[in-house]
C-alpha cells in the first residue's frame, strides 16, 4: 500500500503513516473518508525556518522549545504560539528613563 492509494473496505479502519497521508491527501474525499489523528503537513511559506501560519501547531511548539522560549504550563493555541515566536524574534524595546535623583548632568561650575 506504500506505493499506491490502496484498496479500502468500507467501515474497516486502516492505519497509514503521516507521510502516506500527506502524499495521498488530495485524492481522499472527506465525504467518503474519515481521517483521524492527522497532524497536518507543515509548509514553510518563506522557506526561512521561522514558524508562520502554514506551520502546524506541533512544529511551532517544537521550534519554541528548541529556541528556549518558555510556553507556560497551559494549553497554547497556534495563534498564541505564533505570537510567542514574534515576541521572541522581535522583543519589545524598553526605554530607560532617568529620574531626577539619577540625573548625572553637571549644571554648574566645579568650585
Amino acid at each position: 500500500m506504500v506505493g499506491s492509494k490502496g484498496l479500502w473496505i468500507r467501515g474497516k479502519p486502516t492505519k497509514v503513516s503521516q507521510e502516506w497521508l500527506n502524499k495521498w491527501r488530495h485524492t481522499l474525499d472527506t465525504r467518503t473518508f474519515l481521517i483521524e489523528g492527522d497532524e497536518g503537513e507543515t509548509v514553510d511559506l518563506k522557506d526561512d525556518g521561522i514558524p508562520d501560519v502554514a506551520w502546524s501547531r506541533k512544529d511551532i511548539l517544537k521550534w519554541l522549545k528548541d529556541n528556549g522560549v518558555k510556553t507556560g504550563a497551559g494549553y497554547l493555541t497556534k495563534t498564541a504560539a505564533l505570537a510567542l515566536v514574534e515576541s521572541h524574534l522581535n522583543p519589545p524595546v524598553v526605554e530607560e528613563v532617568l529620574s531626577e535623583a539619577e540625573d548625572t548632568t553637571e549644571t554648574g561650575s566645579d568650585e
